[in-house]
């Protein structure tokens, strides 16, 4: 074998590993974003929400009673729950962190002390266009403007 055709098989296999160790580090970083992405819509999807806060341009309120909360359900690609006094639902849409409750429907009592809560509750839940979740919190969101924070329902264990 020639010195020249002994440094072109070398810069072969140098290719060779360098291709190979990108292939491989594309794989993981793709399988890796396909988990955490199943992760968060997991974790959305296998919870109840309860409401804890209305944020309403410049105010806020704070739900105190925990009645009002959000279920999300993937195959029925619905949502639905209580908004304090009355059930709701609504036909849900969700890619990545996009996210749009659309056609919400809900049962008409009204019910003294509440009623105020489920009424912003319901008018914010129709302009939620994304979501995130952080530590058990949902948070809805309107492009940047936060509308609704919910809290994970606790599971105890048996």
């Amino acid at each position: 074998m020639h010195f020249s055709e002994v440094i072109h098989l070398r810069s072969y296999k140098n290719i060779k590993s360098i291709f190979m160790a990108v292939l491989s580090f594309l794989l993981l970083f793709g399988f890796a974003t396909c988990t955490g992405n199943e992760a968060k819509e997991s974790s959305l999807y296998d919870k109840k929400w309860f409401l804890v806060k209305i944020y309403d341009g410049a105010s806020t309120e704070e739900v105190l009673e925990k009645k009002a909360y959000i279920s999300f359900n993937k195959e029925k690609k619905n949502a639905g729950g209580n908004g304090s006094c009355n059930m709701f639902g609504g036909t849900l849409a969700v890619d990545g962190d996009k996210m749009s409750i659309t056609q919400i429907i809900s049962t008409k009592m009204y019910c003294e002390g509440v009623q105020q809560t489920e009424n912003s509750f319901l008018i914010q839940l129709e302009k939620v266009n994304r979501y995130e979740i952080k530590n058990d919190k949902l948070f809805l969101y309107r492009d940047k403007e936060l509308l609704l924070e919910f809290e994970a329902e606790r599971v105890t264990q048996k």
